[in-house]
């Protein structure tokens, strides 16, 4: 098998359905990962022909991104619950940056199949969903890109379903949005409308409350079978359509207890959504018990054993202007619980 670093490749990477990234699975100590190698920013680690100058710019735009990298990681990995994977090691290997995780043996759920479970079923993963959600938030991390595809379901070691957040590679933190003019990086289904007017060149605040609309969109596929309805003679995406002032139709099939719930997450306001928490404890309240404190539907048993947490994230050291960085076959890591 193929070696990267200290993992052990059990295929080629791919780019199936990713964007600016290639993944594939790998093995260490007998453990499964899930793999990615991100296809930007690339080291200058055998740079012989940029200027200087040029290279100076180039080690300033990867140093920015593993600071940006590890500050995210090391705030999910102290706030996930469990439900929202934690990192286990972010690296790079000559010019190259990984990370890897855990492996998820998931399901292959589409949202229908998630729909078919029923209203209760939904109902608590939903609840898990927004109690994981609501973990990563209280780090300050922003999702950002929550959708389907960003959230496989697997069975528990009781036979239980549980469901687990991927894909924090659009994850920004709350007091460090992405910059006017910057790209946000998402689907657009299930893009808020403050997301959607960003791109379009307003200045304004992002926070946590876009992951609120996209669970409100999400949320409502699951329980209903279809996204929220709006004109699509003038909008393509619901966020579209309520960043142009259209309203949002809600299926009839939601929940009498949580119609209300719905409209405000798909607000078009973004003070007005509630937080993840306050959505988990609307979800959960059918199913537990009225003096539970601890949310006992995202504490399902998880098979996965988690890293452990960081307490530093050193970068890599900068390289002299006029100097290239020494090239290496071995993993440089930036990111190694028990390393740090």
């Amino acid at each position: 098998m193929e070696k990267l670093g200290t993992y052990e490749l059990t295929g080629h990477l791919t780019s199936q359905n990713s964007g600016y990234s290639i993944w594939g699975f790998g093995k260490k100590d007998e453990k499964n990962y899930f793999i990615k190698q991100f296809l930007s920013p690339k080291y200058p680690a055998n740079d012989t022909v940029s200027s200087p100058e040029r290279l100076q710019k180039k080690i300033r735009q990867c140093e920015q991104f593993e600071q940006q990298k590890v500050a995210i990681y090391r705030m999910l990995n102290e706030n996930s619950d469990g439900n929202a994977v934690r990192v286990e090691e972010f690296f790079r290997i000559e010019s190259k940056y990984y990370i890897s995780m855990r492996k998820i043996e998931s399901l292959p759920w589409d949202a229908a199949a998630v729909h078919a479970l029923g209203t209760d079923e939904v109902r608590r993963l939903c609840a898990i969903i927004a109690h994981g959600i609501a973990g990563i938030h209280k780090g300050g991390i922003v999702h950002a890109d929550l959708k389907h595809d960003n959230v496989l379901f697997m069975y528990t070691s009781t036979g239980a379903v549980t469901a687990k957040i991927i894909d924090f590679d659009s994850s920004f933190l709350e007091s460090a949005p992405p910059e006017s003019g910057e790209e946000i990086v998402g689907d657009l289904v299930y893009f808020s409308p403050e997301a959607c007017r960003s791109l379009w060149g307003e200045e304004l605040e992002l926070t946590c409350k876009m992951d609120i609309f996209a669970l409100g969109v999400l949320f409502h596929q699951y329980f209903t079978g279809e996204l929220p309805g709006f004109d699509h003679s003038q909008s393509n995406y619901a966020g579209e359509a309520v960043a142009k002032g259209g309203p949002l139709t809600l299926s009839d099939a939601l929940p009498d207890d949580l119609k209300e719930m719905f409209a405000t997450m798909l607000s078009p306001d973004p003070a007005v959504r509630p937080t993840a928490m306050e959505v988990y404890d609307l979800l959960a309240k059918a199913f537990l018990p009225d003096e539970a404190e601890e949310p006992a539907v995202a504490s399902t048993p998880d098979p996965i054993p988690e890293p452990e947490i960081p307490v530093a994230a050193p970068t890599a050291p900068a390289v002299p202007t006029g100097v290239v960085a020494e090239s290496t076959k071995s993993a440089n890591p930036f990111f190694r619980p028990g390393n740090l």
